[in-house]
């Protein structure tokens, strides 16, 4: 049985009645030393590979190797046969079943004298038999067990699982024919070591595990709470050292032992522990069934003082008498650089008849620290003394500038810093830089935006999962079920896809000269983490999705949209090229619903508007052309509201989604 299926089994086991009267008083207590026998060893057989003792007794199925060498030079592995004998060559039978391995060899070595002089001969046993033992009485899995000759009283307990939790772990018999050659006591082995009885098996031994005897628990604070099973006279103190003696935390001036009188639970003892422990009272014999109870300290109110805020180490102190507010900020280990010394406060909650009463006291800090007795309050158990940061308080937030300006890298920023001010110190832009291709992301945005694109992608998968199910239902056709699973194979690689895509936060902004873009709507307020990258003028134009190459065209500002998607190969045979809408390098789009883009010409207030069709569109360097599938031609994508705004949101990693539904 597998380590797994003996826990089960023990804990499979009844209760004992001292278990169940224990639980009662709210007690949980396990046998002691039978949870020993819970996780045994992979095999119960014992290590073979050890040499064998000279106190060994051969028997049937021992393997005997002799080597000689000298006059004579030869090897023999023999095994003795059911008769206890050996047939060696030259030499006769001899019988060696009973002798210890001592005797056999001074038995081999006088009938190989017989027949040869001047050699030398070794002798060692191989292969060892296996003996058949019984394990009867209150045993967990009483039986015949077959176990190697070299097995124990011990090793023969563990195949069997120990006693069960009735049986006794301190009488423990090993009757050999109508003899009784050993009891054995487990607790002489768990709690001290002694394995001096743990003796070797012989074949047809009866180990025979009785009844337990009398039992008494002890819970509390003690080393090993347990059940204890006791094999003569014992005292409470003497218990308590089974037990492995009190914790640190045990109340030494209570003991309470329950005791069954008169078929009743009762009281028997409760008294001062210290007392027995001592010696100073006759200590206390135990009976059957006693429950003895160790209780731990009294908890006492502990008076605490608390400090948050603006110091090294905000927490909970402990209060004495006299302790000021200078005293608990010197154990808070003093204030930080952001510590307000003008504005701290007490929170003090008083007891009254009607309720608490919670006042709070305002503390000047810098005062208090000079010895201002009026202003370092003596404190009261529970205090709590705020220590407020300066107002608005932060060293320095960061932002990135990179790219094509005089001086890119990180630049420190205060409050209500603007765009401008910050290209201003960076040196302003390169002659190479491309205002209408910079790249603002803002982490703030990014966040917003993660969250509103999972929310649009758990709905759609919603949506795909429930269509999904309605079609398997429907599907009474083998190769309607076959497609019906194809399809739900494509929305599970799209909705993967889409859960690929990473939002980067950007922000649409106009950049110019700082000077005239001071001012102006586009000058905004920065916020901490706000990255802008200028990159140099850009030369394509790209075109993605559902176009024969999609590539990036070298940029002509005589050429329109048809033409660029013209040099990508025209449209493939399942794009919307109705839909086809365009990414601005700024970041803005352009669609056909929705047909406003700013010129080229912007001077800070100036928009520039353009009518006419898509195909018309004239476009700048950087710009992206995105030719849609048509979500038309793929049913189960007919339905699916968020499609169009994911992808959307998804921007120039339309392709990617496009290419996974194909």
């Amino acid at each position: 049985m597998t380590a797994e299926g003996r826990q089960a089994a023990m804990a499979a086991e009844e209760p004992t009645e001292l278990q169940q009267r224990a639980k009662l008083q709210g007690i949980t207590l396990s046998h002691f030393g039978y949870d020993f026998f819970s996780r045994p060893p992979q095999t119960f057989q014992p290590v073979t590979n050890i040499p064998v003792g000279p106190d060994y007794v051969i028997g049937p199925g021992d393997s005997v190797n002799i080597v000689l060498w000298g006059a004579i030079q030869a090897e023999y592995s023999l095994t003795v046969d059911r008769n206890g004998q050996v047939a060696i060559p030259k030499v006769g039978v001899v019988q060696v079943s009973g002798l210890t391995f001592r005797q056999l060899r001074e038995v081999l070595d006088r009938e190989f004298a017989r027949q040869y002089t001047n050699f030398q001969m070794n002798v060692t046993l191989g292969n060892l038999r296996t003996i058949t033992v019984y394990v009867v009485g209150q045993a967990r899995f009483p039986g015949s067990y077959s176990i190697s000759s070299l097995s124990t009283l011990v090793n023969a307990l563990f195949a069997s699982g120990g006693p069960s939790n009735r049986g006794s772990l301190r009488q423990i018999e090993v009757r050999r024919g109508k003899t009784t050659v050993v009891r054995f006591d487990l607790y002489d082995f768990l709690l001290r070591g002694d394995k001096s009885k743990d003796i070797r098996l012989m074949p047809e031994d009866v180990i025979f595990i009785p009844v337990a005897g009398q039992r008494v628990g002890i819970s509390g604070p003690v080393k090993v709470p347990a059940i204890y099973e006791l094999r003569q006279e014992y005292t409470l103190s003497q218990l308590i050292d089974m037990a492995g003696g009190l914790t640190a935390s045990a109340f030494k001036n209570r003991v309470q032992i329950i005791r069954i009188k008169d078929r009743r639970q009762v009281i028997m003892v409760e008294d001062d522990l210290e007392l027995f422990l001592s010696g100073r009272r006759p200590d206390i014999i135990l009976a059957d069934g006693d429950l003895i109870r160790i209780f731990p300290v009294p908890s006492q109110d502990i008076r605490m003082v608390k400090i948050g805020g603006a110091v090294q180490n905000p927490g909970d102190f402990g209060y004495r008498p006299g302790m000021r507010v200078s005293d608990l900020i010197v154990f808070a280990g003093g204030f930080i650089l952001s510590t307000n010394l003008d504005n701290a406060e007490i929170t003090r909650v008083t007891p009254t008849p009607e309720g608490p009463k919670t006042t709070r006291i305002p503390i000047n800090l810098r005062l208090a620290m000079a010895g201002n007795s009026r202003e370092n309050v003596p404190l009261q158990p529970n205090d709590f003394l705020l220590v407020r940061h300066i107002p608005e308080w932060d060293l320095y937030k960061l932002v990135n500038i990179g790219g094509e300006v005089t001086y890119p890298g990180t630049y420190t920023i205060k409050k209500g810093e603007t765009l401008s001010s910050v290209l201003s110190r960076a040196g302003g832009f390169t002659r190479n830089a491309y205002l209408k291709g910079a790249f603002f992301t803002r982490v703030a945005v990014k966040q917003e935006q993660t969250k509103h694109l999972r929310q649009a992608i758990d709905r759609m998968e919603a949506q795909l999962l429930a269509s999904s199910a309605v079609a398997t239902e429907a599907s009474l056709d083998p190769k309607e079920a076959q497609r019906a699973a194809a399809v739900f194979a494509q929305q599970r690689q799209l909705i993967a896809k889409l859960r690929e895509i990473v939002p980067l936060g950007r922000v649409v902004i106009r950049l110019d000269d700082p000077e005239r873009l001071r001012g102006t709507p586009w000058d905004i307020e920065l916020q901490e983490g706000d990255s802008l990258l200028v990159p140099q003028v850009q030369q394509t134009v790209n075109v993605l999705g559902s176009v024969v190459s999609p590539t990036a065209v070298i940029y002509n500002p005589h050429l329109s949209v048809n033409d660029y998607i013209a040099r990508a190969g025209g449209t493939s045979k399942t794009a919307d090229a109705k839909q086809t809408f365009v990414i601005k390098a700024n970041g803005t789009a352009v669609s056909r619903q929705s047909f406003r883009w700013f010129g080229t010409g912007w001077t800070g207030s100036e928009e520039t508007l353009h009518f006419g069709g898509m195909k018309s569109l004239r476009l700048d360097p950087g710009d992206s052309i995105i030719v849609p599938e048509d979500f038309e031609r793929i049913n189960w994508l007919r339905e699916l509201k968020d499609i169009a705004s994911i992808i959307g949101q998804a921007a120039l990693t339309a392709g990617v989604v496009i290419a996974a539904i194909k």
